[in-house]
């Protein structure tokens, strides 16, 4: 909402104004305006920017100071009045007391230099700002459609676990009711039970009354129904006083697992179901352990084997991997060379420095080679994982996916995933990201 300031003059005051006086420290409407310009010829008038109601009036706006600004703070890169470098701080005073602070002219030429930069800067800007403000936009709509899928996802997700958690009660309760309708008796029995004592007293002062006329052959087929009735009813008496002694002798087990929802795992899982976190880019570039024979290309992303002298070439990523998030690179392959004693090329991740020498015994990796083809080493131990049938070429690309909260590694082959390679890389190990050459003329690069 905007506010727009209002003339100074009291009969004005509910007027928007649309000029400031320098000199008198006024705020003018189109009224006022007319007769200052009049008078005051030699007053310096601003007009209010629309788009901007604030001003610059050559006084400081913090609260209750309204002093002329004549410091300049270096170190917040602000003007500043006397009050604002007052030794006493408390009730909106001494903000600047210990800062590095001088008069303005002393910043005259400084800001001179800096103002010839700064239109140098805006003159260039000016070209291609719509064209930045175009993708800033695009950038937006892009976040703000990722989010708002995200948001879906989740929604759905939720919406078929509470469908599953509600079918799943649904079906318990049913169950339940029929468990205790086969193994006792049902609610009608009772419903019948109540109207049994005056069946009982009407059926036998019918049955007293039947057994005096029996010999009489008057109405013999409704006496013959009446017997049925009370034969029937007393059925009814037998079926009552054997769930009676049914429910006497029948322990009542039924039980509901887990009882107590205090242990109840699932509860706990639910509780810590489902995780958002920052997928970003890893970028690295190479470092190397001193004494390898290697070349480097001056962006640090090219590195290659010069030679077989001494240790293999151990390339060393120059960043930790951050254990917050999910981190990914890329390596691929420029030059290979046929492996002298069956492993070619390590890619994964392991320690800061590679002590032995067997750097598979100290990494999470992969290894290329006749022997192992694309194998998995955990730390020296060979594991299954999706073995590819050939070696490493040239022009293949190694992607390696590290999520460091769950303690999870994968690998990728020219964007074929191989799924989980380890599920249980340190979350607190300070590691990096790990290549070993073994044969001279090797050459990889971070794509």
């Amino acid at each position: 909402m905007e506010v727009h300031k209002k003339c100074s003059n009291k009969k004005h005051s509910e007027i928007n104004a649309v000029s400031y006086c320098c000199e008198c420290n006024l705020y003018l409407c189109n009224k006022c305006v007319n007769i200052h310009i009049e008078y005051l010829e030699s007053h310096h008038i601003d007009n209010i920017d629309k788009n901007n109601q604030e001003i610059f009036t050559g006084f400081c706006q913090e609260l209750n100071h309204r002093n002329e600004l004549k410091f300049y703070c270096k170190n917040h890169n602000k003007l500043c009045c006397a009050a604002c470098l007052c030794k006493i701080k408390g009730n909106g005073i001494g903000q600047h007391f210990d800062c590095d602070v001088c008069l303005i002219k002393e910043i005259i030429e400084e800001k001179k230099n800096k103002l010839s930069e700064n239109i140098k800067y805006l003159e260039e800007s000016s070209k291609n700002i719509d064209e930045s403000i175009n993708k800033l936009k695009e950038i937006y709509e892009k976040i703000n459609k990722s989010k708002e899928e995200i948001k879906l996802k989740i929604s759905n997700i939720f919406t078929k676990i509470r469908n599953i958690i509600n079918e799943r009660e649904d079906h318990l309760l049913e169950e339940l009711n029929k468990i205790y309708d086969n193994s006792y008796f049902k609610e009608d029995m009772i419903k019948k039970g109540e109207k049994i004592p005056y069946k009982i007293k009407t059926l036998l002062e019918k049955g007293k009354l039947l057994n005096n006329e029996w010999n009489d052959d008057y109405q013999l087929i409704k006496k013959i129904n009446d017997c049925l009735d009370i034969e029937n009813n007393i059925k009814n008496i037998f079926e009552i006083n054997e769930n009676i002694e049914k429910c006497k002798t029948k322990k009542l087990n039924i039980k509901f697992l887990p009882e107590n929802e205090q242990n109840l795992e699932l509860i706990e899982n639910i509780k810590k179901f489902g995780e958002i976190f920052n997928e970003e880019n890893y970028e690295i570039k190479f470092k190397f352990k001193p004494g390898n024979n290697y070349n480097i290309s001056n962006n640090g992303l090219k590195a290659s084997k010069t030679s077989n002298n001494g240790f293999n070439c151990v390339i060393i990523g120059d960043k930790e991997i951050p254990k917050d998030r999910i981190s990914k690179w890329k390596i691929k392959i420029n030059k290979n060379k046929n492996p002298s004693f069956g492993i070619d090329i390590l890619i994964g991740i392991g320690p800061s420095i590679i002590k032995g020498n067997n750097p598979q015994n100290e990494c999470w990796c992969i290894l290329s080679g006749t022997e192992s083809k694309v194998g998995l080493r955990i730390k020296g131990k060979a594991l299954e994982y999706n073995n590819h049938n050939e070696q490493l070429k040239e022009g293949d690309i190694i992607e390696v996916i590290v999520d460091r909260k769950l303690g999870n590694l994968s690998f990728a082959l020219n964007g074929t995933n191989f799924g989980i390679a380890c599920s249980t890389i340190p979350k607190d190990d300070i590691l990096y990201p790990t290549i070993v050459l073994y044969e001279q003329g090797q050459n990889v690069e971070i794509v």
